[in-house]
C-alpha cells in the first residue's frame, strides 16, 4: 500500500526517518513538492504509522494514478462503493500542487463529487462527512485516495490546553528536538506554553527538563499541559539575561526566541538573541547543542561567529507564508 504524508515543508527527512523505525519495511521518499513524503509500506504498519508518528500533519492512503479528471472520478466511485459501504456522506478534498492548469482546487472537488454522487447515490456533507476522498493534481497527472485523519490533524496534540498566542506547530518542535537528540538534561528559555519541552519527552522519556520564560502567565500554562498528560517540566520564570542557573548544564538546548512580530522580546530581538548565546556557552556541556528557530538569520550568524559557534545543520523551514530557519549549533 502507498500513503501519503504531509508535514512542515523543510522537515520532510525527518518524516521519512521516523516511517523508517517505525515501519522498518517502508520505502520512503521525498515527493517532489515540499512537506510531503511518499511511503510504501506493508498494511500491518498503516495504524502504527497514524497513531504513533510525531512528524506528520496528515496522512492519506492513494489508490491510484489517472491523467484524465473523469478517469479519477469513475475510480474513485468504484473505490467508494467498497469503502463507505455503510456510509452515507463524503466530501472531496483537492489540491491542485502545480498551477499548469486553470481548474482551480475547489473546482477540481466539485467535479469529482458530482461524478460520485452520480455513480453512487451518496449525499455530499461538506460539513460531517463519513469520509473525506483526496485528489491532488500535478505536472499532468491526479493522484487519489482517502484523507485518513480527517477526524483531527495529527499536529493537534492531546496536552494543548492552554494555547500560547504565538504558538509554535508541536510538529517543528517535535523535529526540533530530533535534531537535538537530547541524551539527559534539555532546557527552553523561551518555553512559552512548554511544547518544544514536551515534545522532547516524547523523543526521551527519560529526559530532565527545564522549562523558563518571562512571562509568569506562559509558566503557568505550561504546567496546565504537563499535568494534562502527567509529564514532569522543571518550571521557573526568568528573564533570560538573569537566568539564575549558574552550576548546571545541559546536553541540549532547544528554544524558538520571539520573532518579534506578534511576540516582542523584552529588551529587543539583539539583545535577547546575544543573552541565549551566552547562556548557551555557559550552560551547555562540553558536546552540547542550541538548536533555535528563527527568522533573523544574519542576526544568529552574525552573533554565532561573534560569540565561537560552530553551525552543524541549517534548515530552511516554510510554514504559514513565513520562511525561517533551524540553526543546529555548537561552542567551538
Amino acid at each position: 500500500m502507498k500513503i501519503l504524508v504531509t508535514t512542515v515543508p523543510g522537515i520532510e527527512n525527518i518524516a521519512v526517518q521516523e516511517i523508517g523505525e517505525l515501519c522498518p519495511e517502508a520505502h520512503s521518499y521525498v515527493a517532489s513538492s515540499s512537506g510531503r513524503v511518499t511511503a510504501e509500506l506493508p498494511e500491518n504498519c498503516l495504524a502504527q504509522i497514524i497513531t504513533r508518528i510525531h512528524s506528520a500533519e496528515n496522512v492519506y492512503l492513494l489508490l491510484g494514478e489517472a491523467d484524465r479528471l473523469e478517469g479519477v472520478g469513475e475510480e474513485l466511485a468504484l473505490h467508494a462503493k467498497e469503502l463507505i459501504a455503510w456510509h452515507r456522506y463524503f466530501s472531496v478534498r483537492a489540491e491542485r500542487i502545480t498551477k499548469d492548469i486553470e481548474t482551480t482546487s475547489l473546482e477540481i472537488a466539485s467535479k469529482i463529487g458530482r461524478i460520485i454522487q452520480e455513480k453512487t447515490g451518496l449525499e455530499v456533507s461538506l460539513d460531517f462527512p463519513d469520509i473525506i476522498l483526496y485528489v491532488e493534481y500535478e505536472a499532468g497527472r491526479y493522484r487519489y485516495g482517502v484523507y485518513l485523519t480527517h477526524a483531527g490533524n495529527l499536529r493537534d496534540r492531546p496536552y494543548r490546553r492552554y494555547i500560547h498566542r504565538s504558538a509554535l506547530n508541536p510538529v517543528l518542535a517535535y523535529a526540533m528536538c530530533r535534531i537535538a537528540s537530547p541524551r539527559e538534561k534539555l532546557w527552553d528559555p523561551f518555553c512559552g506554553s512548554g511544547t518544544i519541552p514536551l515534545e522532547c519527552l516524547s523523543v526521551d522519556p527519560g529526559l530532565k527538563a527545564l522549562c523558563s520564560d518571562v512571562n509568569s502567565d506562559f509558566i503557568r500554562g505550561a504546567l496546565e499541559n504537563s499535568r494534562s498528560i502527567n509529564k514532569t517540566l522543571l518550571l521557573f520564570t526568568c528573564d533570560i539575561g538573569h537566568a539564575p542557573v549558574r552550576n548546571f548544564t545541559v546536553d541540549a538546548i532547544v528554544t524558538n526566541p520571539p520573532f518579534g512580530i506578534r511576540e516582542k522580546a523584552v529588551g529587543g530581538l539583539k539583545r535577547s538573541y546575544e543573552a541565549l548565546f551566552r547562556l548557551a556557552r555557559h550552560n551547555l556541556e562540553e558536546d552540547g547543542k542550541l538548536v533555535v528557530l528563527t527568522t533573523h538569520r544574519r542576526l544568529v550568524e552574525e552573533i554565532s561567529r561573534n560569540m565561537g559557534f560552530d553551525t552543524t545543520g541549517t534548515w530552511r523551514i516554510y510554514e504559514g507564508g513565513l520562511t525561517s530557519f533551524i540553526y543546529k549549533l555548537q561552542p567551538k
